[in-house]
């Protein structure tokens, strides 16, 4: 269990000058990429980490992320990215964050007096860096800690690190903004195959769907590219879409998933329904302490279309780390039943949220836990688990509980049998069984 202890421990350590080791937590969207943007502040810099997640969201990770400084002797950066100013110079500031690196180049006391711009040609692509050179004679790559544009997007496109994506045949200018100045060069491209069109399509799969993209390309050839392409979703309350083209159905309604490749864009409308499975699942959870007291609730809900008794029901709980463990939890009382989409709500506190609970029990899970939902028969109906060796899980397990994060993990849809897919993390909204049985 945590306590908020912890976090008033690792508060006080940051505010006498000493930091708290903490692990990097794990988004629930894989990252993709991350950014450092430095600004400044007082007589130093203040730098963020961004991560850029699957779904095409970000998420500041400037505390949880590994901060250094490529030329220490004239600044240095602590482990929440302030920078603090030793020497004129320039340096990079670098952070890390799980496998993903990123860094900006902080000049103090000199100015940039030219960019420089030069492209490698790749496939379908070239590869463009920025080389600045300083008023103290000094030159350095500021590729990533540049603004790139291309004066005609039609032609070819360019990324955050300088790489350029041929669209079209023709002239384009290629430069990089670092600071107020600016460099650039022209490239000529020819023999480029273009895009003429796109289609998509969605296979239906439980409560979700699985589109791929297929490009048509000017020498009458075609490409898969689905995992190329940026995918969108038109109301992300009905569906999401991943970068993988796999959609998520969250509500009953229409929703357009569109799909845009080398500047052009095709869509699919779906008709999404999100009916009953038929089985008592896990709906929503809290496994953590919070302020100091136990804080923790299950909600599971009927997703059947006919009533379930869940008279002696349990809810296991099992822990992930070594000694591994497995232990009841709660036992459903004796003639409890749930109409379809009813919910019922077991909890460490009188109330959780403004939400009374139906059973109060002790606090006893913990934050690495597994939790299992088992039929009266002993059959194991649902289970969702926080680490990769909890004895209850399915599919990806979630990410811990962070100390202080208010939010539970609340089910999107029906059951697909992969948690990292089924649940998201949001405020919590438990529901007992005086809900709506017509609300998730």
């Amino acid at each position: 269990m945590r306590l908020t202890s912890l976090a008033f421990l690792a508060s006080f350590a940051a505010a006498c000058g000493g930091d708290a080791p903490t692990a990097p937590t794990t988004p629930t969207q894989p990252v993709t990429s991350l950014a450092v943007v430095c600004t400044p502040s007082g007589g130093g810099h203040q730098c963020h980490a961004n991560a850029r997640l699957e779904n095409d969201g970000s998420r500041d990770v400037t505390n949880d992320a590994n901060w250094t400084s490529s030329n220490p002797g004239v600044a240095n950066v602590d482990s929440h990215g302030l920078v603090t100013h030793v020497a004129d110079g320039q340096t990079e500031i670098r952070a890390t964050y799980h496998e993903f690196i990123g860094g900006t180049i902080v000049a103090i006391g000199v100015t940039a007096t030219s960019v420089a711009v030069t492209c490698v040609p790749e496939p379908a692509s070239h590869r463009c860096n920025a080389l600045a050179q300083f008023s103290n004679g000094t030159s350095q790559d500021v590729s990533t800690s540049s603004t790139w544009t291309s004066s005609n997007p039609a032609i070819a496109a360019v990324d955050s690190t300088g790489r350029v994506m041929h669209l079209g045949n023709g002239q384009v200018e290629i430069t990089a903004r670092f600071g107020s100045v600016v460099g650039g060069t022209v490239l000529t491209l020819s023999g480029v195959t273009t895009v003429t069109s796109i289609s998509v399509s969605c296979a239906p799969e439980i409560e979700a769907y699985q589109c791929t993209a297929v490009a048509t390309l000017s020498n009458a050839t075609t490409e898969a590219v689905t995992t190329q392409a940026t995918w969108l979703s038109s109301n992300t309350a009905v569906a999401t879409v991943d970068a993988a083209g796999r959609v998520r159905s969250r509500a009953t309604g229409r929703v357009e998933i569109r799909a845009s490749y080398r500047g052009v864009t095709a869509v699919a409308t779906l008709d999404v329904v999100v009916g009953l499975t038929g089985s008592v699942v896990i709906n929503e959870f809290v496994t953590r302490t919070d302020d100091g007291s136990s804080f923790e609730f299950v909600e599971v809900r009927n997703d059947g279309s006919r009533a379930v008794d869940v008279g002696g029901w349990r809810i296991m709980t099992g822990r992930g780390t070594s000694p591994q463990s497995v232990s009841a939890y709660f036992t459903f009382p004796a003639g409890t039943t749930l109409g379809p989409g009813c919910h019922y709500m077991v909890a460490s506190k009188d109330s959780m949220f403004g939400v009374v609970a139906d059973s109060r029990v002790s606090s006893g899970l913990d934050g690495d836990s597994g939790i299992g939902l088992l039929a009266s028969d002993g059959t194991t109906t649902d289970q969702v688990g926080m680490h990769p060796n909890a004895p209850y899980r399915e599919g990806t397990p979630l990410a811990d509980f962070g100390i202080d994060d208010n939010r539970s993990y609340s089910r999107v849809g029906n059951d697909t049998n992969n948690n990292g897919f089924d649940f998201v993390r949001q405020p919590a909204t438990p529901m007992n069984r005086a809900s709506s049985c017509g609300v998730r």
